[in-house]
């Protein structure tokens, strides 16, 4: 799959896309860094498919060990055969590195810090030990994709300082307008753009406005389209106020104001929608 098949299926990202075709050509493990809703597992998922090589993986959480990544002994066969190769379940790291695939772990940051030292040697040595059994070498076509939001302080965990060295990291971050729009035109199917084009500035605004801190991604503008077309199946017609209060439900969770506002989310959301909605002649859905 060329880069221009790879622009097929994922909605800008261009230089991204290169950079990360790249440094795996080079056997580089990638760490793939943004805010939610940027596209790092889409970008990974659709790049890990143009190597048409399988793809391992693992989705980060307190709860991910060591184990877990490299693999463990089955109790029941090892009394009966021992430690070997015939009693070994291998993790998603192993198997990667065995069958020469694409090792895909996301959210690498809600993993257990110390769970992550068994990922160093096969980033670096392309080689991992495996206690009672053997050191393995991985397969040529080996190779790694890690993403991380930076900005996501809850249930993370710092990464060991050696992440920095051995990782070739790309930022990723929100696409423009226009971008955005043809994101969710394609996730949607929704015909109408002047209604993609409106709830996509209402997103975009809750990133630039200068009493929020943060603000909503793209899947925000999905989910409030697919609302609509939901809601369009039994109605005629949405009047604004149901539009706005779809738009406080999505976006409200979502937006963090700053710290010198007494606006609340749920106001902020209303202000921006009236704003972008005031400019736009009224919906006909």
């Amino acid at each position: 799959m060329t880069i221009d098949e790879i622009q097929k299926e994922i909605v800008g990202l261009e230089q991204e896309t290169r950079m990360v075709l790249a440094a795996l050509k080079a056997r580089l493990p990638v760490m793939l860094e943004g805010d939610a809703g940027t596209g790092k597992t889409e970008l990974a998922k659709v790049v890990g498919r143009a190597l048409q090589q399988e793809i391992f993986r693992v989705d980060g959480d307190a709860e991910l060990t060591a184990l877990k990544l490299q693999g463990w002994f089955d109790p029941p066969f090892v009394l009966q055969k021992g430690y070997q190769w015939e009693t070994f379940i291998p993790g998603p790291l192993t198997s990667a590195m065995l069958q020469g695939g694409v090792f895909f772990f996301n959210e690498v940051n809600r993993a257990p810090s110390e769970s992550l030292n068994a990922v160093l040697s096969a980033l670096d040595e392309r080689i991992l030990n495996i206690p009672r059994l053997a050191a393995i070498q991985a397969k040529e076509s080996f190779v790694s994709i890690f993403t991380l939001n930076p900005y996501d302080r809850i249930g993370t965990n710092p990464l060991p300082k050696a992440f920095y060295d051995r990782c070739v990291w790309i930022y990723l971050d929100h696409q423009p307008l226009e971008k955005a729009i043809e994101i969710v035109r394609r996730r949607t199917e929704e015909k109408d753009a002047e209604l993609i084009r409106s709830i996509c500035r209402i997103v975009e605004t809750t990133r630039n406005h200068p009493l929020i801190e943060r603000g909503a991604s793209v899947r925000a503008a999905i989910h409030i389209i697919r609302m609509i077309q939901s809601l369009r199946e039994g109605e005629n017609a949405l009047i604004p106020e149901e539009i706005e209060y779809l738009c406080v439900m999505a976006l409200s969770k979502n937006v963090k104001p700053t710290y010198d506002t007494a606006k609340s989310p749920e106001e902020l959301v209303k202000e921006i929608v009236e704003e972008v909605m005031s400019k736009k002649k009224p919906f006909i859905l």
